[in-house]
């Protein structure tokens, strides 16, 4: 009896070790904050959505957003918001990583003029189920196209997966109109047709193409 039970506790002993180690291969569960976002939209996002005002902005705003398991984005209910227990400010400051990290992926398309002078950059999303404008609020946007651009930036966002930039001085970002106004109305997820600046000071609208 002594024998056998000591074969049964020694191999009740083995499956608890096997099950440790499986338990301790499995990886850990990414932190909420990994998976949020804040999100440029127009006046179609869903009802209740939790959101922020731009500064001049007449029709579009900053949604709080969540990445989904298969990569687009989910808008927060003003009641998901509140049951995270923090305010707006810390909710961007704690999506800055994952905005910064999706900017490092995209690659600028540049658009220069008769005398090879850059006027615009397009930023395009890589998928279409991607929503890049999260990218805006990154904190090293401004350093990565001020060498371009200058410390004041104008920024077109005519659907989720496009923004256009071009300089605040000597912009001819009116020139391109047509070409931002035919994706919004032609895209399945338009955004705006506000045009914002984004300097040290944040982001503002300061018109609307026409």
């Amino acid at each position: 009896m002594k024998m056998k039970f000591c074969r049964q506790s020694a191999r009740l002993i083995a499956i608890l070790v096997a099950c440790a180690g499986f338990a301790q291969a499995d990886p850990p569960a990414p932190p909420a904050a990994a998976t949020w976002r804040v999100a440029v939209v127009g006046y179609q996002h869903p009802a209740g959505t939790m959101v922020s005002a731009i500064p001049g902005a007449l029709k579009t705003e900053l949604a709080a957003a969540r990445e989904t398991a298969v990569g687009d984005l989910a808008y927060l209910t003003q009641a998901d918001f509140e049951a995270l227990g923090i305010d707006w400010k810390t909710f961007q400051a704690k999506s800055a990583p994952a905005a910064s990290a999706l900017l490092a992926g995209l690659k600028p398309e540049w658009i220069r003029d008769r005398n090879q002078v850059i006027e615009c950059a397009i930023l395009r999303a890589e998928r279409p189920a991607d929503d890049i404008t999260p990218v805006i609020l990154a904190p090293d946007f401004l350093k990565r196209f001020t060498p371009i651009f200058g410390r004041k930036i104008l920024i077109a966002v005519p659907d989720r997966r496009t923004l256009f930039l071009f300089p605040r001085l000597a912009s001819r970002y009116q020139d391109y109109a047509d070409r931002v106004v035919g994706i919004y109305r032609k895209s399945d997820v338009p955004v705006s047709r506000e045009v914002f600046e984004l300097s040290d000071a944040g982001l503002r609208a300061i018109g609307e193409y026409e």
